[in-house]
């Protein structure tokens, strides 16, 4: 089925208001336009650390997730998904904005109060510790410390076009009152502002835990964490394992405003460590013998029953043919799980551009537009995010900066030209660990240690073969082409705490001859 060109009235002008702040006309954000058919509704939902091969329609026995494949199965599959950074809040600042968050200085995590323990080896005898580059980082007060308030999101866009607009789950873009969603775009929130939360207190019979003893940053977790939520600007206990509450409230948004149309953002913090899940399910996974590895995919087992019952609340107020359904994830699996199958073909964890850290699943599902079991060739990013669902919704991007995404519509129909993906150019960085992406090419480079990895992805797409001495020309050129890039980038608005040392293909993080690591600043 082919996707129709949406008819688009004359355009309207519109204010936009938000909460706390100046109801004056954001300056670029252009005209709402009113489309002739319904618009229609979107939803994006976000995993937290879930790798490429978490799902079982990635091959996975391990583990059961049917109601995420069918949002591809009754969709559109991307051949490569990748994320706008290998770790948590960058990603979901490149999704939310539609441009790399260098731009705007965001490069590393907002700080959090203590973060640096993590880290340091006060919550786990760990064998490699960070490096603290910054043991009391408050460069920037709060208030400036997350997305800056220059940047548009895609919510703020979308309410101006007449959307009503949400968040359920995990924000992690600042924390500060002036920084949080309903100042940045969002009518309701139901979440947490910072990066994580845990799914059940540790001695509910209900919830089985796997700790990670090795991990400070599982340690970390434990201590300053509850099963809090925000709630009408207050911190409320969750009533349920944190996946279900989540889902819960995503229906509640979904029965509130299904008589217009709305954005449903919906970020569960699963699978991100603490490892914790339903006793229920765990109980069903006798056949997984490593207990972290049991309890992990049980927890991404209750997140598919959580997505089963939002897909089912859209069917059955009759809003699933005009719904775009988006999935896909922040990052790929984490290194410090030690759960080897997470990323699986690929090499890498989060926190490294491998393509393990950043090749996610990624769906989109419109049963009104979009042909079911659509195969779509070349590189998505969730950078096209932004401009895809503002075009589909009927509306216009702003104008007074530049986005780095692009409009998938063509693509999903099958209008594009095949080489419109398969050659586009992208780019990541974090501090002196950067990567670009052009065509069948891509090169990493980190300064700290010296490194250069060349791979041609359309012969080696596992990145098993590193060409970077054998084609120097090639490393020069696409370098030549990044340094462009970075002329538009901003110094980080805040200093980075920690060097953090990461195995490419296992766990441990010692160096040796025979292992490649880098070393990821954050």
């Amino acid at each position: 089925m082919k996707i129709r060109r949406i008819a688009t009235a004359a355009a309207l002008a519109v204010t936009v208001g938000l909460m706390g702040v100046s109801t004056a006309p954001i300056a670029g954000l252009g005209r709402a336009e009113a489309a002739a058919s319904p618009r229609p509704n979107v939803v994006i939902i976000l995993a937290d650390d879930l790798g490429y091969n978490d799902i079982s329609l990635h091959g996975n026995p391990l583990v059961r997730t049917p109601n995420i494949d069918s949002i591809a199965r009754d969709g559109a599959r991307f051949e490569t998904g990748y994320t706008g950074d290998a770790v948590c809040s960058t990603s979901r600042a490149a999704l939310m904005t539609g441009r790399n968050f260098s731009r705007y200085g965001f490069e590393w995590l907002p700080n959090l109060p203590g973060f640096v323990t993590a880290r340091d080896g006060t919550y786990a005898q760990e064998r490699y510790p960070a490096k603290i580059v910054n043991a009391a980082p408050n460069p920037v007060p709060p208030e400036k410390n997350g997305l800056p308030m220059s940047e548009i999101t895609l919510a703020q866009v979308l309410k101006a076009q007449g959307y009503r607009t949400g968040i359920v789950g995990k924000w992690h873009l600042g924390m500060a009152p002036n920084l949080l969603p309903t100042n940045r775009g969002f009518d309701e929130f139901v979440g947490f502002p910072g990066g994580a939360a845990l799914y059940g207190k540790v001695d509910d019979p209900n919830v089985v835990t796997a700790k990670l003893p090795w991990s400070g940053i599982d340690g970390y977790l434990y201590a300053n964490l509850t099963t809090d939520v925000w709630r009408d600007g207050k911190r409320v206990p969750a009533k349920k394992y944190m996946s279900y509450e989540l889902a819960d409230e995503a229906v509640g948004f979904i029965e509130r405003n299904k008589a217009q149309p709305f954005f449903l953002y919906l970020a569960f913090n699963a699978p991100h460590n603490p490892i914790q899940a339903p006793k229920a399910i765990y109980d069903r996974m006798g056949h997984i013998k490593d207990e972290k590895t049991r309890v992990y995919y049980a927890m991404i087992q209750a997140m598919d029953e959580a997505v089963g019952q939002v897909l089912g609340k859209l069917k059955a107020e009759g809003l699933d043919r005009n719904t775009i359904v988006v999935f896909l994830s922040d990052n790929g699996g984490a290194s410090y799980h030690h759960i080897p199958e997470e990323n699986l073909p690929y090499r890498g964890w989060k926190t490294t551009y491998f393509e393990g850290g950043v090749h996610v699943p990624f769906f989109v599902r419109w049963p009104e537009k979009v042909a079911a079991g659509s195969f779509v060739p070349g590189v998505a990013s969730s950078l096209d995010l932004f401009p895809t669902l503002v075009r589909a919704a009927g509306g216009q991007m702003p104008k007074d900066r530049e986005f780095d995404g692009m409009d998938l519509l063509p693509a999903l129909s099958g209008k594009a030209d095949p080489s419109t993906l398969r050659e586009r150019t992208l780019y990541w960085r974090k501090g002196d660990y950067k990567m670009i992406r052009q065509g069948r090419w891509k090169l990493q480079w980190l300064d700290d240690p010296k490194a250069v990895w060349l791979f041609d992805l359309d012969t080696d797409p596992t990145e098993r073969f590193n060409l970077a001495a054998r084609k120097p020309e090639k490393v020069r050129e696409l370098q030549a082409v990044y340094a462009v890039q970075e002329k538009k980038y901003l110094p980080p608005a805040w200093a980075a705490t920690a060097r953090t040392r990461i195995n490419v293909d296992g766990h441990s993080p010692d160096a040796s001859d025979d292992v490649e690591y880098v070393e990821w600043l954050n």
